[in-house]
């Protein structure tokens, strides 16, 4: 049985006593941890409790009474009849000859698309443990997209293609686990919030494996808790002489009716408002670049953060970090995990927690501007040049130059990205002039990152002497004169450049 480790657990989250989950694999650790979130929140909420307790029979106790019918602890079981709910596995009417697919691994459970012409290989796991099941179990069940016909995916994306993405504010270490932050936020969240739009106001289901299903019937929002820990597919994990497999079946229609836009109130999934109403944020292939974390995190372009990423009193004055991750998709594939850490400042702490972070904001996009302009108007017209031997006029529909261009232009982009935010708290830092900070930055991404990539280019083309010096001598006027464009913002911080400046 699960359920004394559960407790056991969630005891040990509260007393911030659990380094790590050694067989957690990496794209597992967000539905894990968002798992444990909603399940400790339900409980408390249930009882009428704000804070964890730190003993696991209390645990014990809580987790049972979101299970009252089943005194047999059956919900919180790996393996039990088909015809009894088991932890993340509802109840098949027909029995396991409904479900016809075997699964002889947990890898092979979990939502990742794997292949043996991959790195990742499929069906791996023959010697796994409860635990590998658990967590594989976790991620399928809460995290899973549309993946074929009979393959619905969880109510929490913005359609069967999208993903759940996650981005919230984790406490300074040692003070308490993110685990104790997020339940105990969410607890009192619930005691101030205006009831739920769509989800039941009071005695809504939270545990969803708690229902039959025989793959024909949704559930309504309006019957779930609006902390609900879903369920997609129609999963049993069996004994098979000793070692846990697992039998999955197809379903005509999804566990629960899908919301346009994706089902609100995920604490972690951050929103974007257009003409077309509120969705949940969509990660594409380029993750969390500094450009989607600024439109994020200052609520541009429609973007609003989920309540997790609020700052807390409980946080701590150092150590803040801001967590974002997604495990990105497409049609029956994964184009990556996209994890990112933001270290925040006590500076920036402070601005966040009173909520005055316009001149942050503002700065930001600036920064974000001006990062452009050096690559677009200064970085990219000196390649362009270089790959085209110098003309006079530098042709940008040139497929070949713009592909030799690419490779360089993303190399300064990650530069720009890997130190972004931490360039950014800088200049709100006591003391610091703020024009000044800024400055130095600007030259320093044309000086030190965009100006080098040039000379490397340069150094790696075969041409006739005169040819080479046309060329760079071309490139050289265009990147200095990029800096003195004055549809940019550069000018200020280049009022004269001095040929000795691109030595």
């Amino acid at each position: 049985m699960l359920f004394a480790s559960l407790s056991g657990v969630l005891a040990a989250l509260a007393r911030n006593k659990i380094d790590a989950f050694p067989a957690l694999r990496p794209h597992q650790r967000h539905a894990w941890h968002a798992f444990l979130v909603q399940l400790g929140a339900l409980a408390l909420i249930r009882a009428g409790r704000d804070a964890m307790p730190e003993d696991e029979a209390s645990w014990c106790g809580l987790l049972r009474g979101l299970t009252p019918d089943f005194p047999g602890d059956e919900p919180w079981c790996l393996v039990t009849p088909p015809d009894k709910p088991a932890l993340l596995q509802p109840p098949i009417p027909g029995g396991l000859k409904d479900l016809k697919n075997a699964v002889p691994t947990p890898d092979a459970l979990d939502m990742l698309v794997t292949s043996k012409n991959h790195d990742l290989k499929s069906e791996v796991m023959m010697a796994a443990e409860p635990d590998d099941w658990l967590f594989a179990l976790v991620t399928l069940q809460t995290t899973e997209g549309f993946l074929g016909a009979g393959n619905y995916g969880i109510s929490r994306m913005n359609g069967g293609f999208a993903n759940r993405p996650a981005f919230s504010i984790a406490p300074a270490e040692g003070t308490m686990s993110q685990v104790r932050r997020d339940v105990e936020a969410l607890v009192a969240r619930r005691q101030t919030d205006e009831p739920s739009p769509v989800h039941a106001a009071r005695d809504g289901l939270g545990l969803v494996w708690l229902r039959p299903w025989d793959g024909a019937g949704s559930l309504q929002p309006s019957e779930l808790d609006p902390l609900y820990v879903e369920i997609c597919r129609r999963v049993r994990l069996v004994d098979e002489g000793g070692r846990i497999a697992a039998r999955a079946g197809g379903s005509k229609v999804p566990r629960i009716v899908p919301i346009p836009g994706g089902a609100p109130g995920d604490p972690w999934a951050p929103t974007v408002t257009d003409k077309d109403g509120i969705r949940i944020l969509t990660v594409d292939a380029s993750g969390f670049h500094y450009r989607r974390m600024v439109r994020l995190l200052f609520g541009q372009d429609g973007h609003a953060l989920p309540v997790l990423a609020e700052t807390l009193p409980t946080d701590g004055d150092e150590g803040l970090v801001i967590v974002a991750c997604a495990l990105t998709r497409g049609q029956g594939k994964r184009e990556g995990l996209h994890e990112r850490r933001v270290s925040v400042t006590r500076v920036v702490r402070d601005r966040i927690r009173r909520r005055d972070t316009d001149r942050l904001g503002r700065a930001a996009m600036e920064r974000v501007a001006l990062a452009g302009d050096i690559q677009n108007r200064v970085l990219k017209p000196a390649l362009l040049a270089l790959f085209q031997n110098g003309p006079e006029t530098i042709d940008y529909k040139n497929k070949g130059a713009e592909a030799r261009a690419r490779d360089l232009l993303g190399r300064f982009d990650r530069a720009v990205d890997a130190t972004f935010f931490e360039n950014l708290w800088a200049e709100f830092e006591p003391g610091t002039e703020p024009a000044s900070a800024r400055g130095a930055w600007v030259r320093y991404l044309v000086h030190t990152i965009a100006w080098p990539l040039v000379v490397e280019a340069d150094a790696g083309l075969s041409k006739a002497v005169g040819r080479r010096w046309r060329a760079l001598t071309r490139a050289e006027t265009l990147f200095w004169a990029g800096t003195r464009n004055p549809k940019t913002g550069l000018p200020p911080f280049f009022a004269e450049t001095k040929r000795d400046d691109a030595a």
